[in-house]
């Protein structure tokens, strides 16, 4: 393992390699890491284009740089990210992403800078990603895996994928997400807001959060939604996100005669003010990593419906804080949505029960801080 040694009044420099322009669990994850970290450590971003996640990290003045990590492998780039990691003095590249895993590892070869990865998603779980390209991916990661020093994973499951690939449970520690709790909590509803998305009159709402790909299940919920339709016709659904299935899902709402019910409200940036206006918070993902908008939810106290797979078993309990259906079945999701809609005070209890999960176990500040002690396992090893 590398290790960086400098004195203890030194400011640790640290390099974070984000593939991506959109913002979606990783990015705030990463910008809320950056919010609050400790002042001994001093952040730097390098992500791959411009686009919503480079206009928040302009408006928060984090420091940053466009740097392309393309689909093909760029010698170019990793040269590039080594200049950076050069002249900002870096100490500790921390990648967000197997692409950047790459391109930060690359990079940072035949150097004393140490590298942590945090695992968002699973290899596992790119559905649309053709099996033998998957398999690529799977052996570079392993095989490059002696250049991590420590590997942070976002939820049970997640740590569960990188020992099915061989990677060393030593390397491994689960951090769970958290929630900034200044910015998601109960508050009253914005009415304006509620024109904006054509949300009129006193109706039924719910909604998801979430890239348009196939691992975020949405098409499921669009089904459930056929079920739902006779007995809540006023019923309202938020589908805020975009994404390459966003067409496919919009005309699978048509063909099932529920596009009066869907409203495909595209990215926004104000989410923390579109929790209220919900009856309830769907993820009716295939598999979900962990399900950070869920915990955005419960603390905005909101009661949830989530699949029980992956990330979202290690928070919810099925009836008690949240519902938990399975995976792939429209029918239960819409019985699940059913139930809570026709039993308000159960579900007010619920959500109430979410909210003090979250309060209790979910703060970002815990998060940020025990990714610091792995920044400082690193640069002061005992």
């Amino acid at each position: 393992m590398t290790t960086v040694r400098m004195g203890s009044s030194s400011k640790i420099k640290i390099l974070h390699l984000i593939d991506s322009a959109e913002v979606a669990g990783g990015e705030r994850y990463l910008l809320d890491l950056i919010k609050h970290s400790d002042p001994t450590f001093e952040h730097f971003v390098i992500l791959s284009s411009a686009g919503p996640f480079e206009k928040m990290l302009k408006d928060q003045h984090f420091r940053y740089e466009l740097i392309s990590m393309e689909h093909k492998f760029s010698f170019r780039s990793v040269r590039k990210i080594r200049c950076s990691i050069k002249n900002e003095k870096i100490n500790i590249v921390h990648t967000h992403g197997y692409r950047a895993n790459l391109y930060g590892r690359s990079a940072s070869l035949l150097t004393d800078v140490s590298h942590i990865a945090t695992i968002h998603v699973s290899l596992y779980d790119y559905l649309d990603t053709p099996a033998f390209i998957q398999r690529i991916y799977l052996f570079i990661e392993k095989m490059m895996s002696f250049r991590t020093s420590k590997y942070i994973c976002i939820s049970a499951a997640m740590r569960h994928d990188l020992l099915k690939m061989g990677i060393k449970d030593e390397k491994i520690i689960v951090v769970s997400n958290g929630v900034d709790l200044a910015v998601f909590h109960p508050h009253s509803v914005d009415e304006s807001l509620s024109q904006t998305l054509s949300i009129h009159g006193n109706r039924p709402v719910i909604g998801t959060i979430g890239r348009m790909v196939s691992e975020k299940g949405q098409i499921y919920l669009i089904e459930a939604l056929s079920h739902l339709h006779n007995k809540w016709p006023k019923l309202r659904c938020l589908f805020i996100g975009t994404g390459p299935l966003r067409a496919q899902l919009q005309n699978h709402a048509e063909n099932l005669g529920v596009a009066d019910m869907c409203i495909f409200t595209g990215v926004r940036t104000d989410i923390a003010d579109i929790y209220p206006l919900m009856d309830i918070f769907v993820l009716p993902s295939i598999r979900e990593p962990f399900g950070l908008v869920l915990l955005e939810a419960m603390a905005s106290c909101v009661p949830v419906i989530a699949t029980a797979s992956g990330g979202p078993l290690d928070f919810i309990e099925s009836g008690v804080n949240g519902i938990l259906v399975p995976p792939s079945n429209p029918k239960e999701l819409a019985a699940q949505v059913d139930f809570l809609l026709s039993k308000p005070d159960q579900a007010t209890v619920m959500a109430q029960r979410g909210y003090d999960t979250v309060r209790e176990n979910y703060d970002i500040k815990e998060t940020v801080r025990r990714v610091c002690d792995v920044y400082r396992s690193i640069a002061w090893p005992m």
